[in-house]
């Protein structure tokens, strides 16, 4: 069999996924052509989609020296130094792929792409208008400027992207998405009523497009239109009857404000029946059993998001959550762990870990993890309270009186807990407790109302 067939072989086993399927071919391509720079490339390709960082560099830097002006082993080394978190290897990469081929449309978006994930929307804007500079009219190019800036919250510079787009896009899907983008900009800079107009426009002209129905209803929603968001969802589920995109908003919407369960329940279980490998049908269904109070079903689903993700730090947060609720605290310590191991900065990870050790009467260790809680939010309010707890079972009512205002000023309203915990009793009496009380409850009547 010539090397090429091999290649193309693996390439088909990759776009399927069969990546170690796809290593072997691509080896067997490279024993027929030992010289031969695409095999070499190929292999450190799926070498790096295994995660095998060395070896692939190792391939990358063996194709370039056969064929030094080549653009994709450029990138792949460019992936390598990402995966290894070496930003200055990353943009060297990048320009030097850029030099090899300027009239290659990828490493500027990856480029882009990575200026703004190191919050350098500047530098990100600067890249990608090297290339549209010279092609005006590549809607791609601008939708991608747009959606970097978007997402580096200069919502400002973002909108000036996508109105490009929507001028430059010469087939309805970019056009649909151009104008759904540009409505999200509107929203994001405060425009409201010109973002309902710009999704309104979308809809009259593609029904079918879900996404603007979807941010329509977000739109109202964020706006405190909540009747109307439910409208948009439910215009929007007629128009998209096959959307589990549409059925996973209407059940969040639904769950968020109190509404049906039942209806949530059934609408979030067709999203995962329609969408079943999307991580985020999964989460609703199980926010959704949960509020029914449907434990086993809650950790079902929080379950099949770590048979598709195993490193999913809100499935393991919640399943230890589920596991703390039962008793089961080394379950628990594992799930929190493991959340924790992929984002380390998640205040609720870190106040539900640290309530094991609270409930241990490890008050020391609980307080450290507190600590970071707060270091990470300091107006997570249950972290707050609890470092008031922990203050008060010492002793130190002064300190805890700091804490408990600090937790109403982030928004606690449980004055019942602080009522009730024995912790607190001695402060009963004091004039500055009873005033935080007073707070706490007028704060909950008004959220009542």
């Amino acid at each position: 069999m010539e090397y090429e067939e091999y290649l193309e072989q693996g390439e088909t086993l990759a776009s399927e996924g069969l990546i170690e399927e796809a290593l072997s071919r691509f080896e067997q391509a490279l024993a027929a052509a030992p010289e031969n720079p695409e095999a070499i490339e190929a292999v450190g390709r799926a070498l790096l989609n295994l995660g095998r960082l060395e070896e692939a560099e190792a391939s990358f830097l063996d194709a370039l020296e056969i064929d030094p002006e080549w653009v994709a082993p450029r990138m792949g080394l460019a992936l390598v130094a990402l995966g290894r978190d070496e930003p200055f290897k990353i943009v060297h990469h990048l320009e030097r792929a850029i030099e090899a081929d300027p009239g290659y449309p990828e490493p500027y978006v990856e480029l882009g792409r990575y200026y703004g994930y190191m919050n350098e929307p500047a530098l990100a804007k600067a890249t990608f208008e090297r290339w549209t500079a010279r092609h005006p009219e590549d809607a791609d190019m601008l939708i991608n400027a747009g959606l970097t800036l978007f997402d580096a919250s200069d919502f400002a510079e973002a909108y000036g992207f996508f109105e490009k787009a929507v001028e430059a896009a010469t087939e309805e899907e970019q056009r649909s998405g151009a104008l759904t983008f540009r409505a999200n900009a509107l929203d994001m800079l405060g425009r409201y009523d010109e973002a309902v107009t710009a999704y309104e426009e979308v809809i009259a002209e593609t029904p079918e497009w879900w996404e603007a129905h979807a941010n329509l209803g977000i739109c109202h929603a964020r706006n405190g239109h909540v009747e109307r968001a439910e409208a948009a969802f439910r215009r929007g589920l007629a128009d998209c009857p096959g959307s589990p995109e549409i059925r996973d908003e209407l059940a969040a919407h639904l769950l968020s404000q109190g509404g049906d369960l039942q209806e949530a329940l059934k609408l979030s279980e067709e999203a995962v029946a329609l969408g079943r490998d999307e991580i985020r049908h999964l989460i609703t269904l199980g926010e959704v059993k949960l509020a029914l109070g449907d434990d086993e079903g809650t950790a079902e689903a929080y379950r099949a998001v770590l048979a598709l993700d195993p490193e999913n730090p809100d499935a393991h947060l919640e399943l230890g959550i589920l596991h703390e609720r039962r008793g089961e605290m080394t379950e628990a310590e594992e799930h929190f762990v493991e959340s924790l191991k992929a984002d380390p900065g998640n205040p609720r990870a870190l106040y539900s870990y640290a309530s094991l050790y609270y409930t241990a009467d490890d008050l020391e260790t609980a307080e450290e993890i507190l600590e970071r809680a707060v270091a990470a939010d300091a107006e997570y309010s249950p972290a707050l309270s609890a470092l008031a707890s922990i203050r008060a079972r010492r002793g130190e009512y002064g300190d805890a009186l700091d804490f408990i205002e600090r937790a109403v000023e982030a928004g606690e309203s449980d004055a019942d807990h602080f009522k009730s915990a024995l912790e607190f009793a001695p402060l009963h009496s004091d004039p500055r407790f009873r005033t935080l009380l007073s707070r706490m409850s007028h704060a909950r009547g008004n959220g009542a109302d």
